[in-house]
Parts: C-alpha cells; sequence; structure tokens
C-alpha cells in the first residue's frame, strides 16, 4: 500500500487562498499558543480548530480535546472544499506556512491523538516534495491528499513562491475521502 493517496490533483484552489491573502494579518492572531516544539507564534501557523490542554504539562500530542479557534468561520471558502467531501467537522486543522528553501524535518506524528485520525494536505500555493516512509512526491496547488502519517515523514518547499497548504485530521472512518474517492 502506497503511503499517499492522492484525492483529486486539481482542487480549484484560487478562492480560497484569496481569503488566506486578503487577511494577513491572521498569520499572527492567535499568539501564545505554544506548538508542539515549545514555540509560540511560529511562522506560518494560522489554525482553524486546535488542540486544548488542561495543564501546562500535558501534551498536545496526547490531548482529544479541541476547539474552533476565532478565524475557524472566517474562512468559508475551505469549509465549502470540505463539505463537498461530505466532511461536516474536521478534527485539528490549520493552514501552514513555508519559505522557499526551508523544510520540515523529518518527524512521526506520534501520541495518543494521532492513532485513529486520518491526515490530510490541500496545497494551495507553492511546490513541495513530501516525502512519507521513504516514498517521495512532489505537490503542486490543487493537490488534495491523505498520507500515513504515523511514518516519518518531511517536506521540503523547492517551489518559486512560500508553500501555503491547509492540513486538517478526522477521526478514523471507511468514509474518509481516501476510501471513497471522488474525482474533482
Amino acid at each position: 500500500m502506497s503511503n499517499f493517496i492522492v484525492i483529486s490533483e486539481n482542487v480549484e484552489v484560487d478562492k480560497i487562498l484569496q481569503q488566506v491573502k486578503d487577511n494577513p494579518n491572521d498569520w499572527n492572531a492567535i499568539k501564545d499558543y505554544p506548538n508542539v516544539a515549545g514555540e509560540t507564534n511560529p511562522y506560518g501557523f494560522m489554525p482553524l480548530v486546535m488542540a486544548v490542554v488542561h495543564n501546562a504539562e500535558d501534551s498536545p500530542k496526547n490531548s482529544e480535546f479541541q476547539k474552533n479557534t476565532p478565524l475557524h468561520d472566517k474562512y468559508t471558502e475551505i469549509h465549502k472544499f470540505l463539505r463537498s467531501y461530505g466532511i461536516q467537522q474536521t478534527s485539528r486543522a490549520a493552514f501552514f506556512r513555508l519559505y522557499v528553501g526551508d523544510s520540515v524535518g523529518e518527524h512521526i506524528d506520534d501520541g495518543a491523538y494521532y492513532l485513529t485520525r486520518d491526515r490530510y494536505h490541500l496545497c494551495l500555493q507553492g511546490e513541495y516534495l513530501y516525502n512519507v516512509g521513504g516514498e517521495t512526491r512532489q505537490i503542486r496547488p490543487g493537490m488534495f491528499f491523505w498520507f500515513d502519517n504515523k511514518k516519518p515523514h518531511w517536506a521540503f518547499s523547492n517551489g518559486k513562491e512560500d508553500r501555503i497548504t491547509f492540513v486538517f485530521d478526522l477521526p478514523h472512518s471507511e468514509n474518509n475521502p481516501q476510501h471513497h474517492l471522488i474525482i474533482k
């Protein structure tokens, strides 16, 4: 089995991307939210649904709790995209941005939260190499894919403009998009 399942290579992303570009201050709207590495407000993180921990020593990797951020309802175009695949509610979901030439180092999404979730990317802008379990793909705008985030994976932004992607999780279900490919 492949570590990737490309659900669509031709998603129309212009309206989604335009909403992101029209709201540049939203990249800094969620302040002082520590990411898994402990950074607060890292470059290129705009969460719509984020993890909730009840104690400072708790890890988001093990939390089943989540909440919609104040940005959740603002991004109507991404919600239209999700509904087109029958998705009414995601688990965690965020836009991520990565400078040209930058990378996300190899890692595994470990922790109790990830054991019951499927992970998806929708590329909005830029191109990037994505490697999962030794299998590498060139990702382009409009590609919507599932990947096995329980295997080592990394990304390298090798396009001519910053990579902007929408990353979201869904609870495991036979109704998830990778099980019922919809050609769009």
